[in-house]
């Protein structure tokens, strides 16, 4: 069924006209979905607290128990200055994985799926003489300037944008719109897409926003999560998202995420999409050309 026309936004026109739609990305063929570590990595990780150790191998959290729905926890960041002192605690050390301003929600989802994908990378963020909170910011600023070209930076970073310099390990990406119509099963299951890629253990970044019924200009994209993680338990499906603003994990049943819907009024569910009750784009692993 569509979308009532106080619940229609940007996306919907775009799908309508066919603009950013077309076949939805199969998953890579023989995409690495676990890091590879370098041995450097390895060597430099060797003596090191294990919790910091876990934060450079897994930025994300996806080793560990996933998040409960509604009750969110902090991504910290990896943190090796100081962390190695007798008696520090890296839990008290390390600074959240926060975005640096309002513009930079893309970026930061960005810099987490490149941290998650690439070991010596977060390694180095770790290792900042500056600490890594002015190094994620700094890494924040350097995505945001990579992704925007001639787009405005006070719109923040671009779906097509996010495509072009999102990676993870050796993975590419392209975008597509998320409409109202969004089947879910079939060529053009867009979110059913971005659930497989999570569950084979592939971040994809999705863009949240509003519709009509919330005022003009929220009806586009107006916000970034990433979609860490699918886990399948007795009660079904939970997704993991990280949400750039809050600097945390948030968990949600996948049912309501590829709900046209979307269950909106659900507080937690719009906590997780950064207040937005939509998802409305998706950053989507695709084949190598």
């Amino acid at each position: 069924m569509r979308a009532r026309h106080d619940a229609q936004r940007l996306t919907d026109l775009l799908e309508a006209v066919g603009l950013f739609c077309g076949p939805v990305p199969r998953l890579p063929a023989g995409a690495r979905t676990a890091p590879h570590v370098p041995y450097p990595v390895e060597s430099a990780l060797r003596g090191i607290d294990p919790v910091v150790r876990a934060r450079v191998l897994d930025p994300l959290g996806r080793a560990q128990e996933a998040p409960r729905p509604g009750r969110p926890v902090p991504v910290l960041l990896p943190e090796l200055v100081g962390a190695t002192r007798p008696g520090a605690r890296p839990t008290l050390l390390a600074p959240e994985a926060r975005q640096v301003d309002e513009t930079t929600c893309g970026a930061a989802v960005l810099a987490m799926l490149r941290l998650a994908g690439d070991p010596a990378a977060a390694l180095a963020l770790a290792r900042d003489p500056r600490g890594a909170r002015h190094a994620f910011a700094a890494l924040q600023r350097a995505t945001q300037a990579r992704t925007r070209r001639v787009w405005p930076r006070r719109l923040g970073t671009p779906p097509w944008g996010a495509a072009r310099a999102a990676r993870y390990g050796p993975v590419r990406h392209t975008h597509r719109v998320v409409g109202s119509g969004e089947p879910s099963v079939g060529p053009r299951a867009v979110l059913a897409a971005a659930v497989a890629a999570a569950s084979a253990g592939i971040p994809v970044p999705l863009y949240t926003g509003g519709d009509l019924g919330h005022g003009a200009t929220t009806a586009v994209p107006r916000h970034v999560v990433l979609l860490t993680a699918v886990r399948t338990g007795p009660t079904g499906s939970t997704a993991t998202l990280y949400e750039p603003s809050s600097g945390a994990l948030h968990a949600v049943p996948v049912d309501a995420l590829r709900s046209v819907d979307g269950a909106p009024r659900q507080p937690s569910r719009r906590r997780a999409l950064g207040g937005w009750p939509h998802v409305v784009w998706a950053v989507l692993p695709r084949e190598e050309r």
